[in-house]
This record gives C-alpha cells, structure tokens and sequence, in this order.
C-alpha cells in the first residue's frame, strides 16, 4: 500500500510541474533591439522558453530606461512568474527592480550587470573583454604604441563601462606611458550605423594619423570598416566585441580587421532563461550568482573554430 501511495504521490507531483510549467510566463525587459546582437538575444529568449513551455513576452525600451521602467510595469500587470532585464543603466531599473521584488517576481540581469536585489548575472565579463583587446592591441598590433580611436555604447552603461575601462586600464599602464593616444572617442550606441557616421567624422578630423579603431562592438566596428573603405584607409586596424559572425569572416580574411572577443547572445539567453525557470520551479536558488559565459579573444589564428555562416549572431 504504501509502494502504490508513494507511486500515486510522485504521479501526482509529476503532473502538477507539467502543469506549472506550462502556466508559466516570463517577462523580458529588453534595453534596445538596434543591432543583430540584441536581435539573437530576443530569438533566443522565445525559442528557449518555447522549449520549457514558458510563455516569454520581450519589450523593447529603445534605450530609454524611463520607457523601459514602464515597460517593467507593464510586464509586473501582467502577472509574469518570472523577470529577465537587459538595463540601459545599472542604477535606472533599480526601484523597478524592487517593485518586482516585493511582488515576490524573481530577477535575472543578462547581459548587462545592475544593481538592485536579483537573483543572478548571466553574461561575459565585460571589463575582461576590454582587458583581452587591450592586451593584444599592446602585444601584437600596436607594441611602439599609437594613436587610437574609439566608438563607445550607451554612456553610464555596464557594457560601455566595462569595455572601455578594461582596454584603458591596459594601455595607460604606467609601464605603457607615453605610447598610446586616444585621438578621439565617439558615442555610436552599439549600432552599425551610428558607428559608420561617427567614424565619418573621425577621419574627416584626424585621417591618416588613425591607427587603430576601438569599437566596442563588432556593430560599430564593422560601420566603422565600411566608412575607412570609402576613405582609403585600408592600413588602419580595427577591432571589435561580440563574436558577431560578419565580423569572423573579416578576421579570416587577414585584412584590417584584427579581432574581437566572444560574447555569444544565444549562449547567454538560453542559459538566463533556464536559470530563472529551473529557480521558479524549484524554488531553491541558483549555484551562482554570476554566471559569466566565455570571455575569449578571436584573432586570425583561432577564427576557423568559431565561425559558423548558420550562428544566430
């Protein structure tokens, strides 16, 4: 009798989680969909959750973190289980972060660190992926030193921070003094675009005296290839963050395009939304809270592994 209750009993549990899981919603406050990165990230967060049988709706706050502050309510109205938040800043979305919280919502960052009570960070370390660049720009590209562009994100994000402190933190070394000049820095907002024009206004400034392209994504660093193009700059050297696959075919060629650093959209989604399911489901919590996924520099002598023309991203 109790070997047919306990059968009964596990039965039971079995279909009440299939049942949970199939009611399940989580709600995606993404900070933008402007370039093919964020775009991957979204594709993922529906197929992922699609495969859990969890209902995933995903927001765009257009990097605007007053609509994306909004965009969480709205998501909190509509009864979600659980929250993915991609911030535009790491302290706008913290009292947004909190009304969740106290409504007993759980929290992932992705992507982009924040500050406020979550649950977990899944995304590369960004500040490491400036250091990887930094560092090969030092070794390889740059060792007597040079003059240096850059294309930053979104100002007083975690990404932009992160990228852009790491690859100062190594060629402003002490031991580096002198050798290397930021000719300019240029708000292009992650978008390939915006990067081609400010890239624009960079050699119609500076020209020849450019060396080297810092974008800190590959969105930005690929507008910024197109526009030396045009201008016949085919010396200056560029390099890049995200593993975006374009910019993997322009490193295998052995042009101007030197390298960039793994950040893989589809990695990161998939294992943000796995986490915070598998936390709703089991309530236990998770067995960390930083989940920082492959952080890896890419160059001409490792592309071949990590190309793939049917990638997402």
């Amino acid at each position: 009798m109790k070997t047919i209750l306990g059968c009964l009993f596990s039965l039971l549990f079995s279909l009440s989680t299939s049942l949970l899981a199939d009611n399940l919603s989580i709600g995606f406050a993404h900070a933008d969909l402007n370039n093919p990165y964020y775009l991957a990230m979204e594709k993922m967060a529906y197929t992922q959750a699609a495969a859990r049988g969890v209902k995933m709706t995903v927001l765009n706050a257009g990097n605007d973190q007053i609509t994306q502050n909004k965009q969480i309510d709205a998501l909190l109205d509509m009864d979600i289980n659980g929250l993915i938040v991609n911030s535009v800043n790491e302290y706008g979305s913290m009292v947004a972060i909190k009304k969740a919280r106290s409504r007993g919502i759980p929290v992932v960052a992705i992507d982009r660190p924040l500050y406020g009570d979550y649950l977990a960070y899944v995304g590369i370390d960004q500040w490491r992926a400036g250091e990887l660049q930094g560092e090969y720009i030092v070794k390889h590209l740059l060792p007597k030193g040079g003059n240096i562009v850059m294309l930053l994100g979104i100002p007083g994000e975690p990404a932009t921070i992160g990228r852009e402190s790491g690859m100062l933190n190594v060629i402003q070394h002490p031991k580096q003094a002198g050798k290397y000049n930021i000719l300019g820095s240029y708000r292009a907002d992650y978008c390939l675009e915006v990067g081609y024009q400010k890239m624009q206004e960079a050699i119609t400034t500076f020209g020849s005296k450019i060396d080297l392209v810092y974008g800190l994504n590959d969105a930005m660093a690929l507008g910024a290839l197109k526009a030396l193009r045009e201008a016949g700059l085919a010396k200056v050297m560029i390099v890049g963050i995200d593993g975006q696959k374009e910019a993997y075919d322009e490193i295998a060629k052995g042009g101007q395009y030197k390298a960039t650093v793994i950040n893989n959209p589809a990695e990161v989604t998939r294992k943000a939304v796995d986490l915070l399911v598998n936390h709703i489901k089991s309530g236990k919590p998770p067995a960390s809270t930083s989940v920082i996924t492959g952080t890896i520099l890419v160059n001409k002598d490792n592309v071949a592994k990590h190309q793939n023309p049917n990638a997402l991203f």
